[in-house]
């Protein structure tokens, strides 16, 4: 049986899928695609092909990264589980820049079908990739298996202790339970709801390090102003020079700017407190 037909059968084709503007069903993406859906994809990772991970190169780190569907982008199952808690899902990095192409988006769907129904396939691949990596890049190389997802590849990640990995999480319990000293997990605040809130405030007590993304790019027309400071006089320092978490201070709290989104987009998302994103509305009850 073909690899599509088998995602024919298998796959919650009656789902609506996001894809260049539009919301077509996933049976219409995959019939309207056979030939690409017939082959597996044929890198899980990718290296230097986003402008916030190749920055690494400025700290000496080569970044591989593992682009899969967001939340509930492909099924009813989420690869997220806060995802809805935190408010990010419409807002989601997949939808931004290159991530938004609609070669991009058929290349996430491919590789998010394939990690669901053929996933012993996938692990095989995912091991052998990172495996070479390893040998090409050394000490240079770090590993981030959730760029879009947050899912717990720990079994993975436990395979290879010489290898550097990390990941941006909206679930605390991963990071606080988290026990692989090559795995660094920065926690990912949100002031969307009264939950995500109480993590966040639990993240930052226990000293974790801490992400909070800011409704603004920093250009004419954003009013929203990043502070030195937050959380009772705590120093706010960029996650947005390098993607390279890892390398900071344990504790630290880092800001980052919104991406793929208009000046319009980002006036109009000022007004609201429930957002995933810091805003004019809501930084009045971080201070």
């Amino acid at each position: 049986m073909s690899l599509c037909k088998y995602y024919l059968e298998v796959a919650e084709v009656d789902h609506k899928v996001r894809l260049g503007g539009k919301r077509p069903t996933l049976k219409n993406i995959l019939e309207s695609n056979r030939e690409y859906f017939d082959k597996p994809p044929p890198k899980i990772t990718s290296v230097g092909s986003d402008a916030k991970t190749v920055k690494g190169k400025k700290v000496d780190v080569v970044t591989a990264i593992v682009y899969l569907p967001q939340d509930t982008m492909i099924s009813k199952k989420t690869n997220c589980a806060f995802a809805h808690l935190a408010g990010c899902s419409e807002d989601c990095l997949i939808g931004a820049g290159r991530l938004g192409m609609r070669h991009a988006t058929l290349a996430i769907i491919r590789r998010g079908l394939f990690f669901m129904y053929k996933r012993e396939q996938f692990d095989l691949q995912l091991q052998a990739e990172i495996m070479q990596l390893s040998l090409r890049h050394g000490d240079k190389l770090a590993v981030r298996l959730n760029g879009t997802s947050d899912i717990d590849f720990s079994y993975m990640i436990e395979k290879f202790p010489e290898v550097q990995f990390y990941d941006y999480t909206k679930i605390l319990n991963r990071v606080s339970k988290n026990k692989l000293e090559n795995y660094d997990l920065t926690y990912s605040f949100s002031p969307y709801s009264k939950k995500s809130l109480e993590h966040g405030y639990q993240a930052i007590k226990d000293k974790r390090k801490v992400a909070l993304a800011f409704n603004t790019k920093g250009s004419k027309g954003d009013t929203l102003q990043i502070p030195d400071t937050l959380f009772s006089g705590k120093k706010l320092v960029s996650f947005d020079d390098t993607d390279a978490r890892f390398l900071d201070k344990k504790g630290s709290i880092g800001f980052l700017t919104r991406k793929g989104s208009s000046v319009k987009e980002r006036q109009r998302e000022n007004q609201i407190a429930e957002s995933f994103f810091v805003t004019e509305s809501n930084i009045k009850f971080l201070k």
